[in-house]
């Protein structure tokens, strides 16, 4: 028998944690938020029995608490829950932070219950959007090992693809993420400023990318890196580049730093893959490194 679920904290996560669990058998039997009107809505979404604004009132007599707040709230909402005997002897409490370990849940273990973390390794603005990349994404799972069979019971309904880590892994694990998703949100901005500058319309730019994008990360997926990497530094072509910087430098001087460091990264890479030379390395160094004023 599939065990009942609490979860305090109504946001996109956690209302899609609610409803794609429901959907998959479990019990939803309560929901909490900040907001009553939040925690209701949430409630008719998953067809939670309960809300309320208060996480210790739907917390009692589950056998796993999902707390899905903002990060900076999972220590708090946890104490509170704690403080207010929420937590029944082994609750298996559950947050889906991804940078934060299962330690923070430690009020929780002080009640006898057993802790953990459950990330899944996608981004998502609407439950309905989560609703559709939670199944087949990866999940990063931690926590007391009385906990993880239940957690990783959890993913497998959901439709995950498990991932255990330990505890010390997180931040590490967290800021590739952010590399990988966050990060790349950045470097497109800079190459759709650098299309603007050059006259090419934002939607237009995108749709002229988007190929490149998408035929880099298939060699990336088939070659790996170094080997996936071409242009200009690969090739050691330094006047190409240094073209590009007295240009940017010229027309949109608030990218230079950025495109700078991109560069001198880049160099390492290249220098890994065995296309660069010594002379045009040192040149490439000089000339995307530091400068001096």
């Amino acid at each position: 028998m599939k065990p009942t679920v609490a979860i305090a904290g109504c946001g996109t996560v956690g209302t899609a944690v609610g409803k794609l669990l429901a959907g998959a058998g479990y019990s939803i039997t309560g929901v909490s938020a900040r907001s009553i009107e939040r925690a209701a809505r949430a409630a008719k979404i998953i067809g939670a029995k309960l809300f309320s604004d208060r996480a210790w009132d739907i917390s009692r007599g589950a056998r796993v608490v999902f707390i899905t707040t903002p990060d900076d709230a999972i220590q708090s909402t946890c104490k509170a829950i704690a403080e207010h005997k929420g937590f029944d002897s082994k609750t298996v409490v559950i947050h889906c932070s991804g940078a934060l370990s299962s330690e923070i849940l430690l009020s929780a273990r002080k009640c006898g219950a057993v802790v953990a973390s459950l990330h899944p390794l996608q981004s998502f603005a609407t439950v309905a959007q989560a609703e559709t990349l939670v199944p087949g994404a990866f999940c990063a799972v931690e926590g007391d090992a009385a906990a993880l069979p239940v957690v990783r019971q959890l993913v497998t309904d959901m439709g995950g693809v498990l991932m255990e880590i330990t505890p010390g892994a997180k931040i590490l694990y967290h800021a590739a993420a952010v590399a990988a998703s966050n990060y790349l949100v950045t470097v497109m901005h800079l190459a759709l400023e650098l299309d603007r500058a050059a006259g090419m319309p934002p939607d237009v730019s995108f749709r002229a990318l988007l190929p490149l994008i998408k035929g880099t990360l298939g060699n990336i997926g088939a070659k790996g890196i170094p080997e996936a990497l071409t242009g200009p530094i690969a090739r050691g072509d330094v006047e190409t580049v240094a073209a590009h910087l007295e240009t940017i430098k010229e027309r949109v001087p608030s990218l230079l730093t950025l495109y700078r460091t991109l560069g001198l990264c880049t160099v390492d890479l290249a220098k890994a893959k065995g296309t660069l030379g010594k002379e045009a390395a040192q040149r490439l160094t000089a000339l995307l490194g530091p400068q001096e004023l």
